[in-house]
């Protein structure tokens, strides 16, 4: 078979593994190294990124006016498939109870040398850059000490052989409580209801309805251990089928500043462990995380984020 067409399907099966045939694989990326270490979870009560996480989160931390995050990610994929390289980008302000947050990401999937049209008709050679990109905005609202609501919105669109546009609401709420040093959340919603549309075609996105929690516990001295898991539902329509997941994670913070984490992934095609290292040093928060998969054909993956809070 040709090398070039090679490469083709080569991309088009890891996008596959990715998002089991969704459409915008960079919607189901991990929203940050802190998230990717817990297995996916979202729920988190200090993970930033909050427009990619849970908005709602921003409310349970300690006076966080401006919340500002970077991500970057490596998919070290297989022998013909382009590895694949993403950011993102987060910023989220907070006044009393409402909070406002924006954020971009962009997936760079290489260049595809491309040997044959979309109709898989042979042509001169050329490289295409095969790029996934969105833009996110989000509002949150506070109602009491316990309970928050969120919305939140995206633009997205990706080039492969052909262009596909889309846009996406997501929406959700969150309940909080405190116990003398103890601290938890449960969250529930819904993500990626919308569609998108290629070639004068318009179709249905894949929702995600989703249900998740965290508790965090005291061990001694400056010590404690947070257990978070989370679990999600995708609604197939089409050739997409209807999928499940679930993530657990947990993490063990010492002397305030040092946290170890260890997360696990099952579902959705995309069974794998994690690994990860936070540090903090005074407003600014350091994340590696490492994804070690368990599914045959999906790569590794590798994080490592920056984020700073005022």
């Amino acid at each position: 078979m040709n090398k070039y067409l090679l490469i083709i399907i080569g991309c088009l099966v890891s996008c596959h593994a990715m998002a089991q045939g969704r459409p915008f694989p960079i919607v189901d990326l991990p929203s940050s190294a802190n998230s990717l270490a817990m297995g996916g979870t979202t729920t988190l009560r200090e993970g930033g990124c909050y427009p990619y996480t849970q908005p709602c989160n921003i409310f349970m931390t300690n006076d966080t006016t401006i919340s500002a995050d970077y991500q970057l990610g490596y998919i070290d994929n297989a022998e013909y498939v382009n590895n694949y390289i993403w950011h993102t980008l987060t910023v989220t302000w907070r006044r009393e109870k409402q909070a406002i947050g924006v954020g971009m990401r962009y997936l760079d999937m290489g260049k595809l040398k491309q040997n044959v049209d979309k109709n898989m008709k042979q042509m001169p050679p050329n490289s295409k850059c095969m790029y996934s990109v969105s833009f996110d905005m989000g509002y949150a609202l506070q109602f009491n000490s316990n309970l928050s609501i969120y919305v939140t919105g995206a633009l997205m669109s990706e080039k492969t052989l052909m262009t596909t546009n889309g846009c996406a609401l997501n929406a959700g709420a969150a309940y909080s409580t405190h116990w003398h040093s103890m601290a938890s959340s449960v969250a529930l919603g819904i993500r990626n209801v919308g569609f998108y549309s290629y070639q004068n075609t318009t179709k249905m996105l894949t929702p995600l309805v989703y249900a998740g929690g965290n508790i965090s516990l005291p061990t001694w001295s400056d010590q404690k251990l947070t257990i978070a898991a989370e679990g999600g539902y995708y609604r197939g329509n089409g050739r997409v089928k209807n999928s499940g997941t679930l993530s657990i994670g947990t993490a063990y913070c010492v002397w305030r500043y040092l946290s170890l984490q260890m997360g696990a992934h099952w579902g959705d095609e995309d069974n794998y462990v994690a690994y990860g290292l936070n540090a903090r040093f005074g407003k600014m928060t350091i994340e590696t995380s490492m994804k070690t998969p368990i599914t045959a054909n999906v790569g590794k993956m590798y994080m490592a984020g920056v984020g700073l809070i005022f």
